[in-house]
């Protein structure tokens, strides 16, 4: 069991490390596509808007696809090591705190070529922190699908700028389920 762990905990780095990439990946087709389309319409027009709304459509699909993939995978290794069903002794929590990772979080969210603009944006992030202090398949429900895939994909960009301490039952660390209120503000 133990060295089915260290495999799991080695392989969460791995897919973290590729899913990030793949963020990066579709970041950077949509600027260098955008850059393209800026260099071919300099002024404002409506083909041009129609056209950098279908990139922007790209970006999107690129991070589901990519989100994903990644959720099959960590379901795998979250099957291997499930929440405990338990009442916990100690909760899971981040070791600079919430509050450190909420902001974290808050700052690596960018919806800016969304033109996404709302008084507050309300969503909850679900996560679980296997028994190694891995945070695993986040899942963000709030009222848009689009945020909330970039609020999923923030989560694995600052995910290993810090380390969860595992929940405990007994002494003993156990992986738990993790979920986060939040309350965005997006300027315009």
């Amino acid at each position: 069991m133990k060295k089915f762990l260290a495999l799991a905990s080695i392989l969460t780095f791995v897919f973290g490390s590729a899913q990030v990439s793949e963020f990066q990946r579709a970041d950077s087709r949509y600027e260098r596509k955008k850059t393209a389309l800026y260099n071919k319409y300099p002024k404002p027009n409506d083909l041009r808007t129609k056209k950098e709304w279908l990139l922007t459509e790209d970006k999107i699909d690129a991070y589901k696809a990519a989100l994903e993939k990644v959720s099959l995978e960590e379901k795998k290794m979250i099957a291997a090591d499930p929440p405990a069903k338990a009442k916990m002794t100690k909760e899971a929590e981040y070791d600079k705190g919430r509050t450190s990772f909420q902001r974290l979080l808050s700052e690596a969210i960018d919806l800016t070529f969304l033109n996404f603009y709302s008084e507050a944006y309300k969503a909850t992030i679900s996560f679980v922190v296997d028994s190694k202090g891995n945070a695993l398949d986040a899942q963000v429900k709030g009222n848009n699908e689009d945020v909330n895939a970039f609020i999923e994909a923030a989560f694995y960009r600052i995910r290993d700028k810090g380390k969860w301490k595992p929940a405990e039952v007994s002494g003993k660390p156990v992986s738990s389920a993790v979920s986060i209120p939040m309350t965005l503000t997006f300027k315009k």
